[in-house]
Parts: C-alpha cells; sequence; structure tokens
C-alpha cells in the first residue's frame, strides 16, 4: 500500500497579512484533502522552529501559505533548507530579494527592466520635503497585499498619512498613471496575463479581496506588442531573481505610452485564496485549483538557490 503523504500548510504568520495567509491556508487544505493528502495545519509563531525539529520526521512537504514578513522574506525558507525539509515556491535568496522592493528594483533596472523612480526615506526626510511631485506612492519597502501602500495625491495630508506608518522608512516612488497588468509563473513559464481594472484608482487591499466591483480581462499571449513585452519581461524578472515553484509579476502601463512597461514588484509567495490572481489565471488557461495545489505540492523540493 502507498503511504499517502503529509503535507503540513504553514499559516497564520507575524506579519500584517496574517489573515490573508490564513484564508489562503484553508483553500489550500480543501484542495489537498480533496487530492487524498493528510493534511496539517501549522500556526506560525516564534515556537515554530521548536515544533519543526520535533515533528520534522512526520512531514514530507511544507506548504508555505505564509504571507509577508517571515513568510516570504528568507526566514522561512532558511529554516526549512536547515531542517533539509522540501517546500514550496522559491527558495531563500529569490525569497529575500523578491520581499526587498528597493533591492528588487535595482536588480531589475541592472537587467533592463523598466521600474518607477523612487527611494528610501525617512519619515522625517518625507515631510521635510517631498521627493517627487504630487501624486506620488509611499509603501513599505517589505510588505505585500497593498497594506500600508499609499496614494500622496494634490489634497492628500501627508502629514496624517505618516502618522499612521509605524516603519521608521518607506519607499517613495513615483506614481504611474497607467493600466495594471498581472503575469502568473510555473517554474519560469507563463501561464497567463491579467488586465486588472479596479473601480478606484488602485488597486488596494479591498479592491484585491473584498470589492465584487474589479473587472478582470484575460487578453491572448499574442493579442499585441505590449502583451508580448509583459510577458518578456515577467520571464525575466522572474529568472534574475531565481524564483521557483509559483511567481507573480505586476505591471503598469504608461496610458499614454504603451512602450512604457513598469513592473512595480514580483510576489514569490501569491496569494492563493478562490478570489486571489494566479488561481484566476490558472482557471482560464485550463488549471483547476486543485490540480494548481497539486502541481504546487509536486514541485516542492529542498536544496534551492
Amino acid at each position: 500500500m502507498i503511504k499517502e503523504k503529509t503535507i503540513a500548510i504553514l499559516k497564520g504568520g507575524l506579519s500584517a497579512e496574517h489573515d490573508v495567509s490564513n484564508k489562503s491556508a484553508h483553500s489550500v487544505k480543501i484542495a489537498l484533502e480533496a487530492k487524498g493528502y493528510n493534511v496539517l495545519e501549522v500556526n506560525v509563531d516564534n515556537e515554530f522552529l521548536s515544533w519543526a525539529v520535533k515533528n520534522k520526521n512526520k512531514v514530507d512537504v511544507f506548504f508555505n501559505a505564509l504571507h509577508g514578513q517571515w513568510g516570504e522574506d528568507g526566514k522561512i525558507q532558511g529554516a526549512l533548507e536547515y531542517l533539509g525539509i522540501p517546500y514550496t515556491h522559491s527558495g531563500l535568496t529569490a525569497s529575500c530579494l523578491g520581499m526587498d522592493k528597493e533591492l528588487s528594483k535595482k536588480i531589475f533596472k541592472n537587467a533592463g527592466i523598466k521600474v518607477p523612480e523612487g527611494m528610501v526615506l525617512t519619515k522625517n526626510k518625507i515631510l521635510k520635503k517631498e521627493p517627487f511631485k504630487r501624486p506620488f506612492v509611499i509603501k513599505p519597502v517589505a510588505e505585500g497585499s497593498s497594506f500600508g501602500v499609499y496614494i500622496i495625491k494634490k489634497n492628500t495630508s501627508i502629514k496624517n498619512i505618516i502618522n499612521k506608518i509605524k516603519q521608521k522608512a518607506m519607499l517613495v516612488e513615483e506614481y504611474i498613471q497607467g493600466n495594471d497588468y498581472t503575469v502568473a509563473l510555473m517554474n519560469g513559464k507563463v501561464l497567463g496575463v491579467l488586465e486588472i481594472i479596479p473601480k478606484q484608482s488602485f488597486y488596494n487591499f479591498s479592491a484585491k479581496y473584498k470589492s465584487k466591483e474589479t473587472i478582470y480581462r484575460y487578453p491572448n499571449k499574442t493579442s499585441s506588442e505590449m502583451i508580448k513585452k509583459i510577458i518578456k519581461y515577467s520571464k525575466l524578472a522572474n529568472k534574475v531573481l531565481k524564483c521557483t515553484g509559483i511567481t507573480r509579476v505586476d505591471f503598469r502601463v504608461n496610458y499614454k505610452n504603451k512602450d512604457e512597461i513598469y513592473v512595480l514588484e514580483i510576489n514569490t509567495q501569491p496569494g492563493l485564496t478562490k478570489s486571489s490572481l494566479v488561481p484566476k489565471i490558472a482557471k482560464q488557461s485550463g488549471i483547476s485549483f486543485d490540480n494548481l495545489i497539486d502541481w504546487i505540492v509536486k514541485d516542492a523540493k529542498v536544496n534551492k538557490t
């Protein structure tokens, strides 16, 4: 009799994206059980490493459903590499680089990929002198799901925004007026492209997870030169960071000049709720949610770069 694999889903965590992680984990659990796996749910906290050392021989694969800091910034990946147990998604280096928006932007720019101009500044420096003409963007250096992202518009009280921010320094970027696109990749192979049209001007947390008014369009991979370039840059971004497994690359294309294609960020740990973008793209490509999760598990490995 073939032993059923035991998959430990890592969820929750210590970041602002705790609730998003739990939603991803819930969807993943249902899919894994439907595929016949034994499933353990592990709430990751400060005691996780002690638990993992004691229970590592009971687990075949760690499914990383964590989001945000500690879960996708290389820390959990480093711990799992040390334990020698296969885990899902990108390895330590790619996770660390992908989560650091400032550093990943420098790597992309060096590879010939256009990114919004920006810099990391302390809150005091932002208040003292605004670095860009309004509108501009303020966001955390290392966070996801659009947590803590603010668009500083003409009438925005920047002092009120700064007072809400807990971090000492933030990434400040020029604001690109344009259309949003995202690309899902499986080990560097493009699954599909999705155009995102939120009701508001910014695809924020609410638009991602709560709004029913966001419009999604699926352009053909060869429908235009612009889409071909988006695909080209998504592959390159994935390659230069050495990402593995499922990744997602987010773009903004200038309204006035379709040749101005900007990479906003790469997601080495994209959301896996039923409303998340990668499952939407996979479904459009003919891959069910259950089969997507099964593929991620079968792709799990250790000794990643």
